[in-house]
């Protein structure tokens, strides 16, 4: 009785968040006012549809957090399959312990629904948690590598100004030259700038903020401030390069360091079991000889 109880509660509250999901909530006056202003975006259909639909309550918490969003948008993904994702593991890890004491209920056992519930809402949590934690170390390799071409670019424009190019100029043609994510970024936000004559320092700033890299809001800032009070770009620059240089050569060597403290781990533990083979002969012969 205990279980159907359980299982109904489940079922009700899948179908409110089904009806929540899929009745539109009444807009505020901001929102209206703004749809008037600007046409609103096409109505998803389809797969589209469904996965609004599934990630519409946690968008309506405030979900993703900003962090991931600077994540997701590094990866350049989604955040709305992301979040219909999310729903749909947790869902699984909540139903699949419930679901498999039901089949074995079918098949003649008499086990209760208490602990595979409890277990259940442990397994939906943990792998809504987990799906979040598995794109941070992905994004944080591609924040690394944005800074290793960044630091490479302002290797190159300096010698390019000096050359007589400007520093539009000296950043295109250094961009244009990269290969890569990373590069391709920086070469299509230089872009924007040209294309709706902005300034260079503000794409640059937006990126930064979008995808979490600091060095970004850092070089925009350097362009702006050289710009504004007419200082020396290239000197600007070479000492940007240099601050970017050695924080790379920092985090190399504290990277290095971390991956030889992990090593240690596991030989630690063949030397102890090692050790331990060594030892029990005469400690086996000793309790015989007793």
């Amino acid at each position: 009785m205990t279980g159907l109880l359980y299982a109904g509660a489940g079922v009700g509250l899948g179908v409110a968040v089904l009806l929540w999901a899929l009745v539109p909530a009444r807009p505020s006056l901001a929102v209206a006012i703004a749809t008037l202003r600007q046409p609103p975006p096409a109505r998803p259909v389809g797969r589209a549809r469904l996965l609004h639909s599934l990630a519409a309550p946690l968008v309506q918490l405030g979900l993703p957090r900003e962090r991931a969003r600077k994540d997701l948008a590094i990866l350049e993904r989604d955040p709305t399959a992301f979040l219909a994702g999310q729903v749909g593991l947790a869902g699984l890890g909540l139903l699949a312990p419930t679901a498999t004491v039901g089949a074995l209920n079918a098949l003649g056992a008499t086990i209760t629904y208490t602990v595979p519930l409890w277990l259940g809402l442990l397994l939906g949590a943990g792998a809504f948690a987990v799906s979040e934690l598995s794109i941070r170390e992905e994004a944080e390799a591609r924040r690394l590598l944005m800074r290793h071409t960044l630091g490479a670019l302002l290797d190159v424009v300096p010698p390019a100004l000096a050359a007589g190019a400007g520093i539009e100029q000296a950043l295109t043609d250094a961009s244009s030259i990269a290969e890569g994510w990373a590069a391709r970024r920086i070469r299509d936000a230089l872009t924007t700038a040209r294309v709706e004559r902005r300034p260079l320092w503000e794409p640059l700033r937006e990126l930064g903020e979008t995808t979490g890299v600091i060095q970004l809001e850092q070089l925009a800032g350097t362009l702006q401030l050289a710009a504004g009070e007419g200082t020396r770009i290239r000197e600007a620059l070479l000492q940007r390069g240099e601050a970017l240089t050695e924080r790379l050569t920092a985090e190399m060597e504290a990277h290095a360091e971390s991956a030889t403290e992990r090593m240690s781990i596991p030989l630690m533990a063949l030397t102890f079991v090692f050790l331990l083979f060594l030892i029990y002969p005469a400690i086996a012969a000793i309790g015989v000889g007793t």
